[in-house]
């Protein structure tokens, strides 16, 4: 994936939280219907299902 301090560049869709700011970088497995999401430092955060591209 990447490399400590570097941000993330393949990435399927990104989630900016409104209550800080901080960027989550999510990158879809098509197979489980999931999403992976990492801190702009790399560190997964949490597994969500894929939301849906009309959200």
């Amino acid at each position: 994936m990447t490399e400590p301090n570097d941000k993330p560049t393949d990435y399927d869709r990104i989630n900016v939280n409104e209550s800080d700011g901080q960027k989550f970088y999510g990158y879809d497995d098509k197979d489980t219907g999931k999403t992976d999401w990492y801190t702009e430092d790399g560190s997964l955060d949490s597994q969500t299902y894929t939301p849906s591209d009309d959200e």
